[in-house]
C-alpha cells in the first residue's frame, strides 16, 4: 500500500493538473501544536493516519470544495464542526453513544465524511445530515485519496470556480452533482 504522504502529493498534483491555483487553497501543513490544541479543547485524540493528514495540509480554504466538492475543514474549525455534528447526532440519534465518536474531516452541505476517534485505522463514515445513518466510504485515508486521483484521471470530477461576497472558490466535484456521492464505488 502507498503511503499517505506519497498519496497526498498524487492528489496535489492531479489538482494542480486541473488548475494551477488548487493547490494554493489548501491551508500550510498543522503544526504539532495545532493539532494538540484541538485534542486538548476537545479531550480527542486523533488517529495517527488523521494526523499524518494534517501534517500534508491543514485543510482548505473555507467554501472551497475541492475533494470532490467536500470542503476539508482545517484545524482551527475541527471543534466549531465536532461540536454541531454532536449536537445533530444526540437529536437524531440519543441512544447511539458510539456516534460520539464521530470526528469530522470533511464538510459539504450539511453532511459529513468522519472518522471514528477510537479507531486507528482512519476508516471514514459518510454522516448525511437528514438521516439516521453512518456508512463506511473508505477502509482508510490513503484508498479515499486514491479514489480521489483515479476519479480526476477518469473525468468523473470536474473543476468548477464560482464568485461570491467573500471571493472566488472552486469545487472539483462530479459534473452532474454538487459533491461526490457517498457510494465511492
Amino acid at each position: 500500500m502507498a503511503s499517505l504522504e506519497h498519496v497526498f502529493g498524487e492528489a496535489r498534483s492531479a489538482l494542480e493538473a486541473l488548475h494551477p491555483d488548487l493547490p494554493k487553497r489548501l491551508s500550510e501543513p498543522a503544526s504539532a501544536a495545532q493539532i494538540a490544541s484541538f485534542e486538548h479543547e476537545t479531550g480527542i485524540r486523533l488517529p495517527d493516519p488523521v494526523r499524518l493528514l494534517y501534517r500534508q495540509a491543514d485543510g482548505c480554504n473555507q467554501g472551497d470544495g475541492i475533494f470532490g466538492g467536500w470542503e476539508w475543514i482545517g484545524t482551527e474549525f475541527l471543534g466549531d464542526h465536532l461540536a454541531e455534528l454532536q449536537m445533530s447526532l444526540e437529536s437524531d440519534r440519543p441512544d447511539e453513544a458510539e456516534a460520539m465518536t464521530l470526528v469530522p474531516l470533511f464538510y459539504a452541505n450539511g453532511d459529513y465524511l468522519c472518522i471514528r476517534h477510537k479507531e486507528d485505522s482512519g476508516t471514514l463514515y459518510y454522516v448525511p445530515h437528514d438521516a439516521p445513518t453512518v456508512e463506511s466510504v473508505a477502509g482508510t485515508l490513503v484508498e479515499f485519496l486514491e479514489q480521489f486521483v483515479a476519479r480526476i484521471a477518469a473525468g468523473a470530477l470536474v473543476l468548477n470556480q464560482f464568485t461570491t461576497p467573500l471571493g472566488i472558490h472552486f469545487s472539483v466535484n462530479p459534473p452532474n452533482r454538487e459533491y461526490w456521492p457517498p457510494d465511492f464505488e
